[in-house]
């Protein structure tokens, strides 16, 4: 399976000499806004690492992102860990608390199933499965790490809003999962046909315009696809 890590231009030149670190070797934390990721873990996603990209950035201008892609056959199957937003989703309705979940907020919720992910790894996959994303405890050496893009982000800013306007729940997933994955695989410079953009966007704007307007559509967007200058595999 190809799992994707969304990060800085720097780090994502240095990652096939360096490979990837968890932030407790790294002493970084990009979102404190909210709850501290694990930081034994590397997380990954099959769906949104442009918008964590994008993030990482803050609103820098000028600067690049990169996406590493990891393949997860040649990593260690028990390193890896749901997200802990997939756990706390997927029981936040379970009124009998079946799996001990302690805390009555969402973020006391989170913050004790990010302590105790290590109980819940056997479940990693209903992580990517159902949310697009997990987390790998411990470093990510360079010879699993297959293909890394280095993406301009002032050439293709029309793509970048799209890739931020994503919001990670499981509702949004099985609504939106398909569109993100789709703008994933041009952010790693593979080639996205006008088809598959209408294909999966949750509404499919065609249906409700006439023959003149669809053209136009199809005209537009088939240029953004086209123009992959901005994405550099190295």
């Amino acid at each position: 399976m190809k799992l994707y890590h969304g990060t800085t231009e720097r780090i994502g030149r240095r990652a096939k000499a360096e490979g990837l670190r968890p932030r407790k070797l790294t002493g970084k934390s990009n979102w404190k806004h909210v709850v501290e990721s694990n930081p034994s873990l590397i997380y990954l996603t099959t769906t949104y690492a442009p918008y964590y990209a994008l993030h990482v950035l803050n609103g820098s201008k000028g600067e690049k992102i990169s996406i590493i892609e990891v393949e997860t056959d040649l990593l260690h199957e028990s390193n890896f860990r749901p997200d802990e937003d997939f756990i706390e989703q997927a029981t936040s309705l379970d009124k009998m608390n079946t799996a001990g979940i302690k805390g009555s907020t969402t973020k006391q919720r989170t913050k004790y199933i990010r302590n105790h992910l290590d109980e819940f790894s056997s479940i990693w996959k209903q992580s990517v499965e159902h949310l697009g994303n997990c987390g790998y405890k411990g470093v990510i050496t360079g010879n699993a790490i297959t293909r890394v893009s280095v993406v301009g982000i002032s050439k293709c800013q029309i793509l970048c809003s799209e890739a931020l306007d994503a919001v990670i729940t499981l509702a949004n997933y099985r609504i939106c999962g398909a569109q993100y994955r789709m703008l994933t695989r041009w952010f790693m410079g593979e080639r996205v046909t006008v088809k598959e953009w209408f294909k999966t966007q949750s509404v499919n704007p065609l249906s409700y315009m006439d023959e003149e307007e669809k053209a136009i559509a199809i005209k537009t967007i088939s240029k953004k696809l086209s123009n992959q200058k901005c994405v550099k595999i190295i």
